[in-house]
């Protein structure tokens, strides 16, 4: 029941991108609203999506408030306000940039709360998300930046930066429709050569790309809770909390070493910086974590894709840096 409502709010939240992708041009001509519905009824959530109000303007932005994901009457999701601005749509180029505030599940709490990474940080009230998505797609030059930013109050906050080559043949893809609805049959049904279908995405290729993470109290939560049940104070030995301390801080030293002798990272830019990073981080000390990929001559998904199994040559092929 959990996976179906997240796939519904997440689908909510891709009905919205997509209204800015594809109505682009509507919004100047104070159609979006038109376009939004058809929108909708094409992709067959026009019973799935409503809104209090939308407003837009001559020069391409738009905002939607009071939005609501789910059947009427029994709402899956909440979205305070969604606002579309920077819109650009010509023949050679596309941008935007969209802002959701205040997603929620009908309860209040975010609609990240029923999530695995949620549980395990022992939190399941957390405050309304908030999420943005900026893009740049030239076709001419085949290439596109894409940036990501969530806000998670109480848990953590990420940033996500891509600078994509050789992205011309899955943007054909994206704005085909009828593909995609296929694609979505064809995926669920088992049928045809679905890899075909998607070989534009194999094509497309990584140039750079960057990964921040701020933690906002889910990783202090979990070393508590991991101190708290996995780790045995012993009677007579002094201060429980202070023995448990003493053992966390052992274990992490224990794993850095190993992830240092062993090369765990080796591919990395530099191994023991990036082992330490990640105890650093995992272990509270530090609260922000950032990876970095450096391709020397950028890197497809075809390549990654066949070398799934050998994350030393990933590793290779994306030259990754972690730093805190």
């Amino acid at each position: 029941m959990i996976k179906q409502k997240n796939g519904l709010i997440a689908g909510g939240v891709v009905v919205v991108l997509a209204c800015a992708w594809w109505g682009l041009g509507a919004y100047a001509s104070g159609k979006a609203e038109d376009e939004i519905v058809a929108l909708l009824d094409k992709t067959g959530q026009r019973d799935m999506v409503r809104w209090q109000s939308i407003s837009a303007s001559p020069f391409g932005s738009a905002k939607l408030k009071q939005v609501t994901v789910g059947p009427a009457g029994s709402p899956i999701a909440l979205i305070d306000t969604v606002k579309i601005s920077g819109l650009r749509n010509t023949s050679d180029r596309r941008s935007g940039d969209v802002t959701i505030e205040g997603a929620a599940l009908p309860n209040g709490t975010s609609v990240l709360s029923q999530t695995d990474l949620a549980r395990r940080a022992g939190k399941l009230d957390l405050p309304p998300a908030n999420l943005r998505v900026r893009w740049d797609y030239q076709r001419d030059d085949d290439n596109a930046e894409l940036q990501l930013t969530l806000e998670q109050p109480e848990a953590l906050n990420a940033e996500l930066a891509l600078s994509l080559e050789r992205v011309n043949g899955a943007v054909t893809l994206a704005e085909d429709r009828d593909a995609l609805v296929g694609l979505a049959m064809m995926g669920m049904m088992g049928m045809g050569r679905i890899d075909r279908a998607l070989a534009p995405l194999a094509e497309l290729r990584i140039k750079s790309g960057s990964l921040s993470v701020k933690d906002d109290g889910y990783v202090q939560r979990s070393v508590e809770l991991f101190k708290r049940y996995n780790l045995t104070a012993e009677p007579g030995e002094g201060n429980p909390d202070k023995q448990r301390a003493k053992q966390f801080d052992k274990l992490v030293s224990d794993s850095q070493k190993r992830c240092e002798d062993q090369k765990t990272l080796a591919g990395f830019d530099d191994n023991d910086d990036a082992c330490q990073a990640i105890a650093r981080f995992a272990s509270g000390d530090k609260r922000t974590i950032a990876l970095t990929l450096n391709p020397r001559n950028g890197v497809s998904i075809a390549e990654l894709l066949s070398s799934a199994n050998n994350q030393g040559k990933v590793f290779a092929l994306l030259a990754p840096s972690l730093e805190n």
